[in-house]
């Protein structure tokens, strides 16, 4: 044992009286909820205190309500009730499904403690003598005992982690107001039973132990390569699913699509996307080794081969590769594109054309020429009438009066394409008359995308939808450069 852990430290009682924020805390049997009404009296917010407590600690219907939204709302809610002058002496939580607790209560009984151990299961997890009697408080030692023997942590922690120690000591939490020492002692022992990691077991980044060695490095790690396969570790599993929806986008995305223009979009926003949705493009089993040759300080980084033909890739900070799997999820949430265009001459999208408050911003303007029968001239705008709502518009007019002059019309040098152009206006009015229509629409867009990206995929939408591609742009300066 440790020689700064007390283990004949002994409690004056475990009657004493008490401040009204601890009396209410020991009558709080939710784990959840005892940790919040804490954390208030600590911060001194008496008045949350008052409103989170209500009545009680919530109302059967209210707790039901919290319990499925999440198990960890059970923890703590189905131990027995204090009886009259009993306080609850300390307690053990672990992170089950339902975040099961185990507590002490102890009471004065003829002017000796009488304590008993509950559970959460009518006493169906204890497996020792769950009461006992004494004359004075328990020592920290003699406590310890009694109710590790009731409740058999070590046990519970064998079923869940076998010998992995450094899981075994974060599924589990000891609280007591009266030994403050008992979470510290618990964990000693806990140390104490668990076998020692073998050498091979070290991380070789950090030095810190994990069991087994070849599939369970610390958490920083991405994945451990071995022989062309890859297995990914702790964060990295979240980020290897992150990353095979990146990897699946990519595959799916044609040549010239919106969702490939997204992509292109996406990678020039920073050098770190540019890596994922370079790798993406790559064989699944590819990725995790293409990135260790990705350069240090754009998220990845390696220390290089372990030994033999295995290696693993791996960031610095857990929070990092956090964020690389954030970056995966935000471009493929960005490329997911609902986009309705005009086809055939169908005005349905005129509908939706927003008010004329709306500012439509210049995307791009020039010739377009399908044969020498169809051409004309056409600019494109854009705008936002709504967050995460974009339209495109077109107009268009007749080029082919561009050049003629009221001479022209006068002395009958017009082509049939040109009188039927001109038919019922002046020359002035047909060079003038323009044809606008809304193009593309399209919904739930990212509130980061900009004016010029969404210009640049909208306007790749429409080309490969059928609309007029710019083939001779004019010299004005929009949001494209075409």
């Amino acid at each position: 044992m440790s020689d700064d852990l007390d283990l004949d430290f002994r409690p004056k009682s475990y009657f004493r009286p008490e401040k009204l924020e601890k009396y209410l805390l020991s009558k709080v049997k939710g784990a959840v909820l005892r940790k919040k009404l804490k954390a208030l009296f600590d911060e001194g917010r008496h008045h949350e205190v008052r409103d989170l407590v209500g009545d009680a600690a919530f109302s059967v219907a209210d707790r039901k309500a919290l319990e499925s939204f999440h198990p960890m709302f059970m923890g703590g809610n189905y131990l027995p009730d204090t009886e009259d002058g009993e306080v609850e002496i300390a307690r053990i939580s672990i992170q089950s499904t339902t975040f099961d607790v185990t507590s002490v209560y102890a009471k004065p009984v003829d002017g000796a403690i009488h304590y008993r151990v509950v559970d959460e299961y009518g006493g169906d997890t204890l497996q020792g003598p769950s009461e006992a009697t004494t004359s004075a408080p328990m020592t920290l030692g003699d406590f310890a005992e009694f109710f590790l023997t009731a409740w058999p942590l070590i046990d519970v922690l064998e079923m869940n982690y076998e010998d992995n120690v450094d899981g075994a000591l974060g599924f589990f939490s000891a609280d007591s107001d009266f030994y403050p020492d008992l979470d510290r002692l618990c964990r000693q022992r806990v140390r104490e039973h668990f076998p020692k990691p073998d050498f091979g077991d070290e991380c070789p980044f950090c030095g810190n132990f994990n069991s087994p060695a070849a599939d369970q490095l610390c958490e920083h790690a991405v994945a451990w390569v071995w022989d062309g396969h890859v297995e990914t570790l702790a964060e990295g599993r979240a980020f290897e699913v992150a990353f095979k929806g990146l990897a699946e986008l990519h595959e799916s995305a044609d040549e010239g699509s919106p969702t490939r223009t997204m992509l292109e979009v996406q990678a020039n926003r920073s050098q770190a996307r540019q890596n994922l949705i370079e790798a993406a493009a790559l064989p699944v089993d590819e990725v995790l080794e293409t990135l260790m040759s990705a350069e240090a300080g754009y998220g990845w980084s390696t220390d290089g081969p372990l030994g033999g033909s295995g290696y693993t890739v791996y960031v610095g900070k857990t929070t990092d590769l956090i964020q690389m799997t954030a970056e995966c999820q935000s471009i493929v949430e960005a490329c997911k594109l609902n986009i309705k265009l005009e086809t055939d001459g169908d005005l349905s999208l005129e509908r939706l054309r927003p008010g004329a408050s709306i500012q439509w911003q210049f995307v791009a303007s020039g010739f377009w020429y399908e044969d020498m029968y169809h051409s004309g001239h056409i600019a494109y705008y854009i705008a936002n009438p709504a967050p995460s709502c974009w339209c495109m518009e077109a107009c268009e007019r007749n080029a082919i009066l561009d050049n003629v002059t009221e001479e022209d019309v006068e002395d009958g040098r017009l082509n049939d394409d040109q009188i039927q152009a001109m038919w019922g206006q002046t020359l002035e009015e047909a060079q003038n008359e323009e044809y606008r229509h809304i193009v593309a629409w399209t919904e739930g867009v990212a509130l980061d995308v900009t004016a010029a990206e969404m210009a640049a995929v909208l306007y790749k939408a429409v080309c490969k939808g059928g609309g007029n591609e710019i083939n001779e742009p004019d010299d004005h300066h929009g949001l494209l450069e075409i």
